[in-house]
């Protein structure tokens, strides 16, 4: 009897359908999809939209060769609207919809608010649009970063200020956002006073949308500050020049990348100011950036080149990383496998806008070396004032 009973169940479950085999996240038989959630609306749209594009680009040129396998790349972006909650709900959209991996991780407070959702789901994810620390450091096994962090490229310049440019009797300030992109920079300040053995007024926090300085500048001013990381996004940094022009303030000052922007630079140049920046990448217009402006003129209308600028080139760059670990996982793509793929120690090709890239277990950060620039916004100018230097 029992013998029966056991040959009709072998027979019930031979005549049952078995179960599909659960597909990879974000894979079909004809496409792969990579996701950003980036700022494309607020002040911050100008570098949003710009690493957007730079990621469209990476996508484009892989599908005009065939994609991975026959697969296409495609890229999902959802708008955070620079708000960091945002930023959650649009990582958890894009991983409804089907997400293989992230390459657009929000700015600052954005980014470390989805890093623990990107670890807990073992979601590849490249941070390239803004170098918080936090995502690598302690190291995270899906996560990864180009590029120094915002403490190594702030003091690059506060260093090179304090050995080649400063002023007698050098007092340090800092007005900064108050949420954790202005945490960051808040501790290349403390990094550089402690360095430096220098004297320094008490930081000045903003809140995060802020248009009118007058207040800061006055508090800045009145502390004798004469070096001064002016620690905004985007327009906050031309307001804050314009508002320390009114008082012919004497000021060394150290900024974000974003202040090479040329829309950054033209609200600046009023002023007066020239200013120190840092980056880890070739310059737009630079020979490292050819091949990625002939591949933009190819895949963008003349619409989407307006919107380009360096956050392009990082977008670019990371996203070329992630298709290249996944064409490297063959024809069964997986996100353990683009992980470690990106971890082999095996160099990535950037096209020239960094020399090749690589990762390992134990460093998942790479392009960190940093150029100090001096930026003059009248004449429209930004000058390697060092070479490429660890920090």
């Amino acid at each position: 009897m029992r013998r029966l009973r056991f040959g009709a169940l072998c027979a019930l479950t031979l005549l049952m359908p078995l179960s599909p085999v659960s597909a990879e996240e974000g894979v079909t038989k004809t496409e792969i999809v990579i996701g950003n959630v980036l700022p494309m609306t607020s002040s911050a749209a100008l570098v949003g939209r710009a690493a957007h594009f730079g990621t469209v680009v990476a996508a484009a040129e892989i599908n005009a060769n065939g994609g991975i396998n026959g697969r296409n790349i495609v890229i999902k972006t959802e708008d955070d609207g620079y708000v960091p909650a945002r930023t959650v709900q649009g990582l958890r959209k894009l991983m409804d919809e089907g997400l293989f991996g992230l390459i657009g991780t929000g700015a600052g407070a954005g980014t470390t608010a989805i890093l623990p959702i990107l670890e807990d789901e073992s979601i590849p994810a490249i941070v390239s649009f803004s170098p918080v620390k936090a995502s690598i450091d302690p190291i995270k096994p899906s996560i990864f970063m180009i590029g120094a962090s915002y403490q190594d490229l702030l003091f690059a310049q506060l260093k090179y200020i304090h050995d080649n440019d400063s002023p007698e009797k050098a007092k340090y300030g800092i007005i900064r956002q108050d949420d954790d992109f202005g945490n960051q920079l808040e501790e290349a300040f403390t990094r550089a006073i402690d360095a430096f053995g220098a004297d320094a007024a008490e930081p000045i926090r903003y809140k995060r949308g802020q248009k009118d300085f007058g207040a800061e500048i006055l508090r800045t001013r009145s502390n004798g500050v004469n070096v001064l990381i002016a620690g905004g996004v985007t327009t906050e940094i031309p307001a804050m020049l314009k508002e320390a022009s009114k008082f012919k303030m004497d000021l060394r000052i150290s900024t974000v990348p974003t202040a090479t922007l040329p829309p950054i630079m033209k609200l600046s140049a009023p002023s007066g100011y020239t200013y120190y920046s840092g980056d880890y990448i070739s310059p737009m217009g630079s020979e490292g950036s050819a091949h990625f402006m002939e591949m933009a003129k190819a895949h963008l209308t003349e619409e989407e080149q307006g919107a380009l600028n360096r956050y392009s080139l990082t977008g670019y760059v990371a996203a070329k990383i992630m298709i290249e670990a996944i064409r490297r996982c063959g024809d069964e793509p997986t996100r353990a496998c683009a992980v470690d793929k990106m971890t082999s120690g095996e160099p990535f090709d950037t096209a020239g806008i960094t020399l090749p890239l690589t990762f390992t277990p134990d460093r998942h950060i790479s392009a960190t070396a940093v150029r100090v620039l001096k930026v003059d916004p009248e004449a429209g100018t930004v000058t390697p004032v060092t070479e490429f230097e660890q920090f």
